[in-house]
């Protein structure tokens, strides 16, 4: 029988990114994957000077395993910058995103405008019941939020069931639409680099629904 998946109480839609060494080329090391939920462990511990049991309660997780994380991440980065590789924060397979609320709340029509803001969420369908898709480049389709928050439109994603460059795809789509952050279950680093191209930003949403992502992306805007 499955693990059931436990969810990290993250505080909005993280952000994956790579921290790339000076003189790095693709002919070097690997990159070094280090888990957002993990990293956030540590951020807390490490960065804030929270006490273990502090950072496991605003994280969602027991002590023992708010201890484990952090002792996952202080040995990925130690080993990504031993072996001079890109360190690379992402959602693990057992990140589930923790919406406020219940999560079903739309963005009610206030006049104040967001097109600057606009997000586009990997999603079959508008259905708020949708989970968001796992993977941003072989998403079938993207939800496109409109300016004051709600879900307008779906465009099939080029990228789904392409024989390569799908990420490439995927964020061509998105950069014609406008769209300036882009949120899904996981990004690869070459979806990282071609979505920093074109100056849109990624987003973690794992293991929730579109009306979930939409519940966090309005809470990170008020903030």
């Amino acid at each position: 029988m499955a693990r059931p998946r436990k969810s990290r109480k993250l505080q909005s839609l993280p952000a994956p990114v790579m921290y790339i060494p000076a003189g790095w080329t693709k002919n070097q090391p690997p990159s070094v994957e280090v888990a957002i939920e993990d990293f956030e462990i540590m951020r807390l511990v490490d960065g804030r000077g929270y006490q273990i049991a502090e950072a496991a309660e605003k994280t969602g997780v027991s002590r023992s395993t708010a201890g484990r994380m952090l002792e996952r991440a202080r040995r990925a980065i130690a080993q990504g910058i031993e072996k001079r590789a890109p360190l690379y924060l992402d959602a693990s397979d057992d990140l589930v995103l923790e919406a406020p609320g219940n999560g079903k709340g739309r963005v009610q029509e206030t006049g104040k405008q967001r097109s600057s803001s606009r997000l586009a969420i990997a999603c079959m369908n508008k259905h708020e019941d949708t989970p968001v898709e796992r993977i941003f480049g072989r998403a079938p389709s993207f939800v496109i939020l409109s300016a004051n928050g709600n879900p307008y439109r779906c465009v099939e994603n080029p990228g789904f069931g392409a024989k390569r460059n799908a990420a490439r795809l995927a964020a061509e789509l998105l950069e014609t639409h406008g769209v300036v952050r882009v949120a899904a279950g996981r990004f690869g680093p070459e979806a990282l680099e071609e979505l920093a191209l074109r100056g849109i930003q990624a987003r973690v949403a794992s293991g929730i629904t579109l009306g979930e992502a939409i519940a966090l992306y309005n809470q990170e805007e008020r903030t």
